[in-house]
């Protein structure tokens, strides 16, 4: 599916309000999302076709000893360090 400008729906069946609860990790409390993705800008476009190309979670995502998974506080600090390059 190509990305696009506008909005775009998403694929879970949301509540009768349209809104949904979500536990926030790195804000260590719960938000409420409305569905789908409201897209705005071609800068917004160009960025996300740069992430899916070569994405940072990949390489921040094994670095824990023997390969385990690394723990939440230094991947979200491996992601802030990855995302500017």
């Amino acid at each position: 599916m190509p990305i696009k400008l506008g909005q775009t729906y998403g694929h879970v069946k949301q509540t009768v309000f349209s809104n949904r609860v979500y536990n926030k990790p790195s804000l260590r409390k719960a938000v409420i999302r409305h569905p789908g993705v409201l897209r705005r800008s071609p800068k917004v476009i160009d960025r996300n076709k740069k992430v899916k190309a070569a994405p940072p979670a990949s390489k921040c995502g094994k670095k824990g000893p023997g390969g385990t998974p690394t723990p939440w506080d230094q991947f979200v600090t491996c992601l802030s360090e990855q995302m500017p390059k």
